[in-house]
């Protein structure tokens, strides 16, 4: 934790009186930004399989973090100590099958226990969405909520475009591609954005989502 704790004691000295202006100048809401940017170029550095990349971007994002939970300490609303209490004391929450009694045979075990245990946690809000994140990305992880919780709102319509579950998969990736640039071409034509449809789209599936759990948890099905 000495790295750890240098850099939070670095950032105190931007943020101190005789510190760094632009630093200083900074509150919550102008690092949104920044958090976005630094996620994805994390994942820019990791798809291009350069360790030294990935090394230095995630360095860049844990600043960030830090530099959140400084301003937040300077409101006194929490610390970093606060933030790193909470993560620990989540996943020794989630992970019953490490650090309790619970057995699980499986990864889908693991994630199912999961599922169901931020459900317990977190009620139907655990379908919530981040209105920020791409709804592409947004739909992809409702479903796969819904599917830990053995939920299936979405009834898949597998015609001749593309036969999902045959071929090989990067035949299939290809066929999705098509399909995804085919769509983003018709939106284009007619002056749509299709982000924004399939934003609409998906608070109509989270509620259909959330009417789903009520009826699985009410018949004792999860």
């Amino acid at each position: 934790m000495k790295s750890f704790d240098k850099l939070v004691h670095i950032m105190a000295r931007l943020r101190g009186d005789n510190g760094c202006p632009w630093d200083r100048a900074q509150d919550i809401d102008s690092l949104k930004q920044y958090i976005i940017e630094e996620a994805y170029e994390v994942v820019d550095a990791i798809e291009s399989g350069r360790p030294y990349a990935i090394r230095e971007e995630l360095g860049d994002l844990v600043l960030q973090v830090v530099f959140i939970a400084r301003i937040a300490q300077e409101l006194g609303w929490f610390d970093v100590d606060d933030v790193l209490n909470g993560i620990d004391a989540k996943l020794i929450h989630r992970h019953p099958h490490v650090f309790g009694d619970v057995n699980v045979h499986s990864k889908e075990d693991v994630v199912k226990n999961w599922g169901r245990q931020k459900h317990r946690e977190k009620g139907q809000k655990v379908f919530d969405i981040p209105l920020r994140m791409p709804s592409l990305l947004a739909s992809y992880r409702l479903l796969e909520k819904a599917e830990r919780l053995g939920i299936r709102p979405v009834t898949i319509n597998k015609h001749a475009a593309i036969k999902a579950g045959h071929g090989p998969k990067r035949h299939i990736k290809r066929q999705i591609s098509d399909m995804l640039l085919s769509i983003v071409a018709i939106s284009q034509e007619h002056a749509i954005n299709p982000e924004d449809v399939l934003r609409e789209t998906n608070r109509t599936l989270i509620q259909k989502v959330k009417r789903h759990a009520i009826r699985n948890t009410s018949g004792n099905r999860l």
